[in-house]
């Protein structure tokens, strides 16, 4: 096998690579673009948000949930996000204040802990409308992130440990929340 061949077939052979342009040809087809004439041409009875909503959101998730789940789990991750920015800003500049260096640092850890979690887990709700159980799936999600990075962020600014169990609860939601994924 030479060296095109084999960049060829991790390129373009590999299966990922073939089901995004099955998975793009589809769309292009739908939607009404020829390759000849290289125009966009919908037909009658589609219009671009039916082809979007059959194509690129799964189809039991448009059949079963009101616009307003979709909205809000579309939205939810966006807010999330720009909590834990706001948190990670916040809690950086209240615990500048402290005066010990061993609780700044423990502080500062558990801060950072609660944001980066946060963090990732806004990240993952991004997918949350693409799963099988999108309510299920993100309530989990949103509840195991609240009281897991909300329960740090309390000990960080707080330094207050009757909390302490909340983190391991949070983290139950969490994992059941990545459990659903594979329901």
């Amino acid at each position: 096998m030479s060296l095109e061949d084999s960049l060829n077939n991790i390129g373009l052979g590999n299966p990922v690579m073939q089901a995004a342009r099955s998975y793009g040809s589809a769309l292009i087809h739908a939607i009404g673009i020829t390759p000849e004439q290289g125009k966009m041409i919908l037909k009658e009875t589609q219009t671009l948000g039916s082809v979007v909503s059959k194509y690129v959101w799964p189809g039991y998730l448009a059949e079963h949930y009101s616009r307003a789940v979709i909205t809000t789990l579309c939205v939810l991750p966006g807010l999330s996000g720009t909590s834990a920015i706001l948190m990670g800003a916040y809690s950086s500049y209240l615990l500048e204040d402290i005066k010990d260096p061993l609780e700044q640092m423990r502080s500062e850890a558990y801060a950072d802990g609660a944001i980066r979690m946060h963090l990732w887990h806004a990240f993952a709700m991004m997918a949350m409308p693409l799963v099988h159980y999108p309510v299920l799936t993100g309530t989990l999600m949103t509840t195991g992130a609240l009281i897991y990075s909300g329960s740090f962020y309390y000990y960080a600014l707080t330094g207050k440990q009757r909390i302490r169990t909340y983190p391991t609860i949070g983290v139950f939601f969490l994992i059941a929340a990545w459990m659903s994924l594979i329901m």
